[in-house]
């Protein structure tokens, strides 16, 4: 481990009323280089690095992940589904953190997980790039929730969408149990196209991966009892 020296470090690339969370500066002695990382509040999307929290455009690996998925499923046939069309079809993980709720650029880009509906699939962003679904079925269970049915080849097979806040674009996903996650789980999520409406918290480091912010644990129960607003 290396030893970190706390600092105060003026950079003249982030704003002067930006919000540091963190910031530290220390030596790689291994390879004999400077490290400064940092942890901020920021709300400016004219940032490239905050436009590609809702870039959902393939590179190279990201179709090679799509494609080789998608012929794992290649004996069920795509077909069609009706979608509520004010269901928003792209969304990004939304965070939690000391009562104030936040979008998350993380040190790894693997680490952003986002989502999107189109009228055959659902496609989860992961470290592994986009893995499709098939869509199964659709099922408008009351205004503001969604059931969705799925087939992927990690086994999980519904997803409940309960949109909490239209305004904001926020909604709660509940998934299903799957192989590698043996219980329903559950992620707050905002409409890309609302994240402008939430500040983002920056894990900055130039030079290297830094272990990912820790965000305070979401009471979905308490969410859940929110009465939904249009």
């Amino acid at each position: 481990m290396f030893a970190f020296i706390l600092i105060s470090v003026s950079s003249s690339s982030q704003r002067k009323d930006t919000l540091f969370l963190r910031r530290s500066i220390y030596i790689d002695t291994a390879n004999n280089y400077t490290i400064y990382h940092a942890i901020f509040v920021d709300t400016d999307y004219t940032c490239s690095k905050l436009n590609t929290l809702v870039d959902f455009g393939f590179n190279n690996f990201d179709s090679t992940t799509y494609f080789d998925c998608l012929q794992q499923l290649k004996k069920t046939k795509l077909q069609k589904q009706d979608i509520n069309r004010k269901l928003p079809r792209k969304w990004i993980s939304l965070y939690q953190y000391k009562n104030e709720f936040y979008t998350y650029h993380p040190s790894d880009l693997g680490n952003h997980y986002k989502f999107q509906i189109t009228d055959t699939t659902t496609l989860d962003f992961t470290m592994e790039g986009p893995e499709p679904s098939l869509l199964l079925s659709t099922k408008q269970i009351s205004a503001n929730k969604i059931e969705l049915r799925r087939k992927n080849y990690w086994q999980s097979s519904r997803l409940t969408i309960t949109v909490i806040d239209t305004a904001k674009g926020v909604a709660i996903f509940t998934f299903s149990p799957t192989k590698y996650i043996p219980h329903t789980h559950k992620k707050l999520m905002v409409s890309a196209d609302k994240v402008h409406l939430f500040k983002t918290i920056v894990n900055y480091c130039q030079t290297d991966k830094m272990s990912e912010f820790e965000f305070d644990k979401i009471d979905f129960k308490q969410l859940e009892k929110i009465e939904y607003r249009q």
